[in-house]
């Protein structure tokens, strides 16, 4: 009897709390609900990059011809022909961008081929991701819906035509820079 209080008797033990356990239960209950749902979100989103790659994947094996190689500097000639003929702006030639077909790359708008050929490769990543599992260049249609303002910034919407399902439009915006380098950024049409 160790310990006695003043009337001899045995003294009452306090009582113990049970406020850590608890709150160490619930601290415990709550991290395992954030993995699961961070581990739930890792699969989903795993699931959904599965399905964007398989569709740019058939995208691409879709593509008549694949890309073709850049020809070597040697088949290069070294200097322009001065006996060739200009030609005429109405003329349907290979684009600028070598190495690019023809119809790989939407043709209008007023950005040259390469902002095009940018343009387009966005557009692609764009529709794809929104169930346009073969874009057509060919069959997509370029329409100024801003003229360049004062800065150069110019808008075109780009309905992108898709092979086997509706076309989906996207806005695609031109910002030139000081670098003589033009941004482009696409965005699905609202």
């Amino acid at each position: 009897m160790d310990n006695l209080n003043m009337q001899g008797l045995p003294a009452a033990q306090p009582k113990k709390s049970n406020t850590g356990l608890i709150i160490g239960i619930v601290v415990a209950v709550l991290l395992c609900c954030c993995c699961i749902v961070v581990l739930g979100g890792g699969l989903y989103l795993r699931s959904a990059a599965g399905k964007v790659s398989n569709s740019i994947q058939l995208t691409l094996t879709a593509l008549p011809g694949s890309i073709p190689s850049m020809p070597d500097a040697t088949s290069m000639p070294s200097s322009p022909d001065a006996t060739s003929e200009p030609s005429s702006p109405d003329a349907t030639s290979e684009p600028s961008v070598p190495g690019i077909p023809a119809d790989a790359v939407p043709q209008g708008g007023l950005g040259d081929d390469v902002q095009r050929a940018q343009a387009w490769g966005f557009s692609v990543l764009a529709v794809v991701t929104s169930g346009c599992n073969v874009p057509v260049a060919k069959d997509t249609k370029i329409e100024v819906t801003k003229q360049p303002d004062s800065a150069g910034v110019w808008v075109e919407r780009w309905t992108v035509a898709c092979n086997g399902s509706a076309s989906v439009p996207v806005d695609v915006t031109f910002t030139p820079s000081s670098s003589g380098v033009t941004d482009v950024k696409v965005v699905l049409a609202k």
